[in-house]
């Protein structure tokens, strides 16, 4: 059954990328060496999450039938330094054309206009340090090793807008699969009834001299259909992507000016700058009318005085009787050409091949923001909440149970400079700090870069 389910150019989704592994804690023991060094490995890097656009899909139905993405993770680092296995990336391909949202931030995280354009969206966890990483002139035996990182997440939307030369467009039942059908392989549902499209579809139309044009069917619009009405809402995103618009209008309608605005007014409430796209005006089936000419003519000529075109710049078509069909998609094509020329003005195509996203890269990790937060009641400390990617990852990874990862994590506090923000704010011995999930008593080393009052 030829069903809307078999397309999909919306869906929600959850993406977690792979948990860092564990770095080792271990010594070296053998025979004659009872008292090796420290020798844990390092634990692996956890899978990313990538959305990689390929022109082998046109749904999102792949995405929208599972829900919940969830990449490898990093293997446990080992003794003998040797360093737990990576994970590899979870790739999730996507349609060209979409759009990928942060759902929770309400963010455009990428376009994947380009065939292979990639999004890391989400970041595998580093993997934990093993204590042979630790070792210094001070710390000649670590008894701890970092835990891995937990992956990044998030609440994914995406939506899709069809890439394509020519969108064909117009009221139901104005012929619009009748001629892709008749002019691709495509092989839509046609019927002699409104709504006979449910889904957008796509086609190739093969031209001379090996030239060919990618048209995009999409279902009628009515009245109202900016607004929901119809299927119209649903699917109007898709026309933005089009080059080339080629609007059929029923050539047997009682009212064909009336018809064609409608189609117009859409446009122009749904996005204004979807005025300004090519528009190939075409009468459709015309073989209902007999193919007379001067029938044909008269009505060329009324229709285009109607709506201010000359009559020259109005085609007649007949997708059953192929009449007409190549002197549209010649004229389809020059447009889409031109369009083209002005892309790859904008954006050389050696420029365009591919790009990769990566919007974990904009911010700095070392930056931090300390801000007292309100403190449950009857409590003498003061809570304070450290922000910040560097410090929450290295909070996250320590094992707060150990009296050295404790220590450790102090000495970071100390050279990132986030301890003399909290004296700057006044903070007091034992205050709590809120970091990421954990808490860790505030322990100031006055004296540790020179003598601070409080």
């Amino acid at each position: 059954m030829y069903t809307k389910r078999m397309f999909c150019d919306e869906t929600k989704i959850f993406i977690q990328a792979g948990k860092g592994g564990d770095g080792s804690l271990s010594f070296y023991r053998a025979k004659y060496t009872p008292k090796g060094g420290p020798d844990g490995g390092d634990g692996g890097r956890g899978g990313d999450v990538i959305f990689r656009a390929t022109r082998n899909l046109n749904s999102l139905i792949h995405l929208h039938t599972k829900k919940k993405f969830h990449a490898g993770k990093g293997e446990t680092g080992m003794q003998k330094d040797m360093h737990g296995k990576n994970a590899n990336d979870l790739i999730l391909d996507v349609p060209v054309g979409s759009q990928i949202f942060d759902t929770d931030q309400d963010e455009l995280l990428a376009d994947l206009k380009n065939d292979g354009d990639e999004l890391i969206a989400c970041v595998g966890g580093r993997g934990g340090y093993g204590n042979a990483h630790f070792t210094s002139s001070i710390r000649q035996a670590p008894r701890f090793a970092e835990l891995g990182e937990p992956g990044e997440s998030r609440n994914i939307h995406i939506e899709l807008k069809l890439v394509a030369d020519l969108g064909i467009i117009g009221i139901p039942s104005a012929g619009k699969s009748t001629f892709i059908a008749a002019v691709s392989a495509a092989r839509p549902k046609i019927g002699n009834f409104p709504f006979t499209t449910l889904i957008p579809n796509l086609g190739v139309a093969p031209l001379s001299n090996g030239r060919s044009l990618v048209l995009c069917d999409i279902p009628g619009l009515i009245e109202g259909a900016h607004e929901g009405k119809g299927l119209g809402h649903e699917f109007l995103r898709h026309i933005s992507r089009n080059r080339v618009l080629v609007h059929l209008v029923d050539s047997t309608e009682n009212d064909l000016p009336k018809n064609y605005h409608i189609i117009r007014e859409e446009l122009r409430k749904y996005e204004k700058s979807l005025m300004e796209k090519e528009e190939i005006i075409v009468l459709a089936k015309t073989d209902l009318l007999g193919n007379d000419p001067e029938l044909l003519e008269m009505v060329r000529n009324d229709f285009a005085n109607a709506i201010g075109k000359k009559p020259s710049q109005i085609f007649l078509l007949s997708s059953v009787s192929h009449q007409g069909t190549a002197e549209v998609l010649e004229k389809a094509f020059a447009a889409a050409q031109k369009e083209k020329e002005k892309e790859w003005k904008m954006n050389p195509p050696e420029k365009t091949k591919r790009v990769l996203y990566q919007p974990h890269l904009t911010k700095n990790p070392k930056a931090f923001t300390v801000e007292e937060i309100e403190a449950p009641k009857e409590a003498e400390e003061r809570h304070f909440r450290i922000s910040g990617k560097r410090i929450e990852q290295i909070v996250v990874m320590s094992d707060m149970s150990n009296e050295e990862a404790v220590l450790r994590v102090r000495d970071v506090l100390r050279k990132m400079g986030i301890e003399k923000e909290l004296i700057r704010k006044e903070g007091k011995k034992d205050d709590i700090l809120h970091i990421g999930k954990k808490q860790i008593n505030f322990q100031p080393n006055l004296f540790g870069g020179g003598r601070m009052k409080r």
